[in-house]
């Protein structure tokens, strides 16, 4: 919609829509919703949050007017010319050069210290529900190994709370991979998201992803899934979240290859 104004060049110009983030965000509200249909219903609820949120963002917006913005119009743009003439290409830190690359990042390693120290933090909780429910400090540990064993999902409590060495190699190696390919995606993708990182690594991420496993479990494993207590289970992937996100964050960024500030 052009802009009334009488047409002189001081004066004439368009009104474009704001740039804003709730048809996204409505979208993948949306694809959450779905996915709890098939997953779990912590998919939906989340999806829920967010598409109500964006939602109501967006109706505020274009209630209050806001959602517009008027940009001038200069002269009118002459013919392009053909040349022959070579340009030297725009680099970073050159006058007209308008891409937005971020100077400092936070390093990859950043991703895998996370994982670790959050995996720490992770089995500290799962072995303190082994030890505060009486089922033994080995309960969640052969049930973590109980992911590669099926034979394990039939086994009672009270062989789920004795040393078993193959449940306990396995579940140590599913443990250890887990927990620093996770802190490894957590470190690339947590300084991109909006807001507050953290909150996303210590809520949202955890109820996704337990979520998740809970809808899978019953696939893989149903009998297996009777033995796990999920409020515990999203305890530790709390601590995990929350523990990852503080050390990326706080960690110290450096430069992006090939840039020179």
């Amino acid at each position: 919609m052009q802009n009334t104004t009488p047409p002189t060049v001081q004066h004439r110009g368009i009104e474009m829509p704001r740039p804003t983030a709730a048809p996204i965000m409505m979208a993948f509200g949306a694809m959450c919703m779905a996915s709890g249909l098939v997953l779990n219903w912590i998919f939906s609820v989340v999806g829920l949050i967010l598409f109500c949120s964006a939602l109501g963002r967006w109706i505020y917006i274009l209630a209050t007017g806001t959602g517009e913005e008027h940009l001038p119009i200069g002269t009118r743009p002459q013919p392009v010319r053909q040349s022959r003439i070579q340009v030297e290409p725009l680099r970073p830190g050159m006058p007209g050069h308008r891409m937005r690359i971020p100077e400092k990042v936070h390093p990859v390693s950043a991703g895998f210290k996370g994982g670790a120290v959050g995996g720490i933090a992770m089995a500290v909780t799962a072995l303190s529900y082994g030890v505060f429910s009486g089922r033994g400090i080995w309960y969640p540990v052969n049930l973590l190994g109980g992911i590669i064993l099926p034979n394990i999902g039939t086994w009672t409590d009270e062989q789920l709370g004795q040393f078993n060495l193959l449940a306990l190699v396995l579940g140590t190696i599913i443990f250890i991979m887990t927990s620093l390919g996770v802190g490894l995606m957590f470190g690339i993708l947590l300084p991109t998201l909006p807001r507050v990182p953290i909150l996303w690594g210590g809520l949202v991420a955890p109820l996704l992803w337990t979520g998740a496993i809970y809808g899978f479990m019953g696939i893989l494993n149903p009998p297996l899934s009777e033995h796990i207590d999920w409020t515990w289970f999203f305890a530790s992937q709390f601590a995990y979240g929350i523990t990852v996100g503080i050390i990326v964050i706080r960690s110290e960024k450096i430069p992006v290859g090939g840039f020179r500030s």
